[in-house]
C-alpha cells in the first residue's frame, strides 16, 4: 500500500511549557495529531521533539487515556502513525549541521534518551546541540539502530552542505540511506548530484505551525502502516513520489545579498561577492551550493516531484477560500492531487479560484525567486 507522510513537524508546547521558541501554544502534540489527520490527509507523522520530557509524558498521559495507541512499539492515534524522532545539531570541525534520528520502537526511544542525555546540554528543547564527536554519534546510532538523515541537506542555516560536501566525508561509519532535500529544492534539481544516486530524498516540511504542516510530503509504498516498515521503506528506495514547493518560492533558493538587499547566482564559488555592491554579506542559495557538489554523468532517475499549492504565497487565497477548499475536498492532500490530475474542474468553485488553478497546474505563472529568508511569490499575469 501507499501512505502519505510528513516527516519532519516540530512541537512548539508540551506539558504547560514551551518546547520550540519562537512558536505558538496552539502548536502540541494533540493538534499537530488532528491537523495532520483531518485537515492536511496524512498517513503518517515524524515528530522531531521526543527527546524533550515533556513530550515524553505527554505521550504517556496520551496513551493511559486511551487517546494513543502503542501496537508492536509503534505509536497510533486513531489511524494516524505517529513516528518519533529527533532533530539533533551535530558539528564537522568548526561546522555546524542539522540531523533526523527516527525510532522505530517507542521504547528504544525512552532507552535512548537515558543514555545519551549526558552528550546534551539543553535536550528538554527542540534541536538540542550534542556535545561528542561525529564518531560517538555514529556509535550512538548504530547501537540503537536508527535511521539518521541529514534535514534540509542544502540550505545555507545548518545544512549539510554548508558544512560538508559529500555524506562519506562526514559519516565514514553509518549507512546513510536517505536525504532530506529542503524547502528550496526539488529532486529535480539534485538528480544528478554523486550523493543521491543510491539514496532516497525525503521533502518534509520542517513545520513550525500547524498550517504548514504537509506543505511537502512523501508518497511511500509499504508493506504495513508500522514505524518499522516506513523505514524499511526509506532504506529501500521505496519512496514513489515527493510532494513540496516549487523551489524557487524557497527562501534561500537564490543568494542574497544583505547590504544592497539584491538576489542572484554567484559566477564561481572562489568568489562570493555581491555582483552589484561587491560586498561580501552573503547568504549562499541553494541552487549555487548545488552547482557546486559532486555530480555524475548519467544519474539514476529519481521518483516524481509534484509541486504543492503554495496557498500564502499566491494572491486571492485568504484563510476563508482555503476553509472552504477543505470543506470541498475533504483535506489538503486531496486537493493536491485534484491540481495534479485535473479533477479540480469537477468540483463547485468559485470560477476565479478555477482561472488560478487552472494556471497554476498548466505552470501559465511567474514566480518572484526566494532569497535571503524571504519567501518568494506566485505572480499570475
Amino acid at each position: 500500500m501507499r501512505v502519505y507522510a510528513d516527516l519532519h513537524v516540530h512541537i512548539g508546547f508540551s506539558n504547560g511549557k514551551y518546547i520550540k521558541v519562537p512558536s505558538s501554544k496552539t502548536l502540541t502534540l494533540e493538534n499537530i495529531i488532528k491537523t495532520a489527520k483531518d485537515e492536511k490527509g496524512l498517513d503518517v507523522i515524524g515528530i522531531v521533539d521526543f527527546l524533550c520530557k515533556d513530550v515524553i509524558k505527554e505521550t504517556e498521559e496520551l496513551l493511559d487515556k486511551g487517546k494513543f495507541v502503542l501496537k508492536d512499539g509503534s505509536l497510533y492515534s486513531e489511524g494516524l502513525l505517529i513516528i518519533p524522532a529527533a532533530e539533533i545539531e551535530l558539528r564537522f570541525y568548526s561546522n555546524d549541521f542539522h540531523c533526523l534520528v527516527f525510532f522505530e520502537d517507542y521504547e528504544k526511544l525512552k532507552d535512548f534518551r537515558k543514555i545519551i542525555k549526558t552528550y546534551f546540554n539543553q535536550i528538554d528543547f527542540s534541536c538540542p546541540v550534542f556535545r561528542g564527536e561525529i564518531c560517538d554519534f555514529e556509535k550512538i546510532v548504530s547501537y540503537f539502530g536508527l535511521l539518521a538523515v541529514p534535514a534540509h541537506a542544502f540550505t545555507p542555516y545548518k545544512g549539510f552542505y554548508s558544512a560538508a560536501q559529500r555524506i562519506e566525508e562526514v559519516f565514514k561509519n553509518t549507512e546513510v540511506f536517505a536525504i532530506e532535500l529542503g524547502l528550496s529544492t526539488d529532486s529535480y534539481m539534485v538528480n544528478a548530484l554523486c550523493d543521491v544516486q543510491k539514496r532516497s530524498l525525503l521533502s518534509n516540511s520542517d513545520a513550525h505551525s500547524l498550517k504548514n504542516i504537509a506543505r511537502e510530503f512523501n508518497e511511500i509504498e509499504v508493506e504495513n502502516l508500522s514505524a518499522k516498515d516506513i523505514i524499511k521503506s526509506i532504506k529501500e528506495n521505496r519512496v514513489v513520489a515527493n510532494y513540496g514547493i516549487n523551489p524557487r518560492l524557497g527562501k534561500y533558493h537564490k543568494s542574497y545579498c544583505h547590504k544592497c538587499n539584491s538576489s542572484f547566482n554567484l559566477k564561481s564559488q572562489d568568489s562570493i561577492l555581491c555582483p552589484f555592491c561587491k560586498s561580501n554579506d552573503i547568504v549562499i542559495g541553494v541552487e549555487d551550493r548545488i552547482s557546486w557538489l559532486c555530480k555524475i554523468e548519467n544519474p539514476v532517475e529519481k521518483p516524481p516531484y509534484f509541486y504543492t499549492f503554495p496557498f500564502e504565497l499566491v494572491q486571492g487565497f485568504g484563510q476563508k477560500t482555503i476553509k472552504k477548499i477543505i470543506e470541498i475536498f475533504k483535506n489538503e492532500i486531496n486537493f493536491i492531487k485534484s491540481i495534479n490530475d485535473g479533477t479540480f474542474r469537477n468540483y463547485c468553485i468559485d470560477k476565479s479560484i478555477v482561472q488560478k488553478l487552472t494556471k497554476f497546474a498548466n505552470q501559465d505563472y511567474t514566480i518572484k525567486f526566494g532569497a535571503g529568508g524571504h519567501f518568494g511569490r506566485v505572480i499570475f499575469e
